[in-house]
């Protein structure tokens, strides 16, 4: 079960789920991708609003691939974390989306962050080049997919979602 926020837009926004491949899910660019473009922003700092983007986002079957991606994300993610006693900000501002950060440990996040990305993909069926690696975003550079890869993307979500809305209205 997945608990989130009951407010529009959560500075906090908590998913209660035993289930990896949501986590996976929840992590991969496809998420960040639908989150950017259909959430406000604010001085470059993304509102999360559970309802427009939580909620719409069509999101795929959960598959074994992604499970383990969840839990060698957690695991690896956490036990480095903990090792140099960074918090998520630390983490991800300062290390994942920093170009110039060569660490072992860092690249090792960003190459399960690509396969994340690759196994979302193919949860969808799509076959789609994410051509992940540094890119400019509206919230500042970041290990993601590729500006024309994100439109592409967000064109195959938008279908997907369209056709899951039309579905249910039967």
């Amino acid at each position: 079960m997945t608990h989130i926020g009951a407010g529009r837009a959560e500075k906090c926004v908590v998913f209660a789920a035993d289930d990896l491949a949501l986590f996976a899910l929840l992590a991969s660019s496809v998420h960040a991708s639908w989150v950017v473009r259909y959430t406000s922003t604010r001085t470059g700092d993304i509102n999360y609003s559970p309802s427009d983007v939580f909620l719409s986002l069509p999101r795929p079957g959960s598959t074994p691939e992604l499970a383990e991606l969840g839990k060698r994300l957690d695991t690896e993610r956490r036990e480095l974390m903990l090792g140099r006693s960074w918090n998520l900000t630390t983490t991800y501002v300062h290390h994942v989306h920093n170009p110039t950060d060569h660490d072992p440990a860092v690249v090792n996040l960003r190459e399960i962050h690509t396969a994340i990305d690759h196994a979302v993909l193919a949860a969808y069926g799509w076959d789609l080049d994410p051509e992940i690696g540094h890119h400019p975003t509206k919230i500042g550079t970041r290990w993601t997919m590729s500006p024309q890869a994100r439109f592409e993307l967000l064109d195959l979500l938008l279908e997907e979602n369209h056709r899951r809305h039309d579905w249910e209205q039967q």
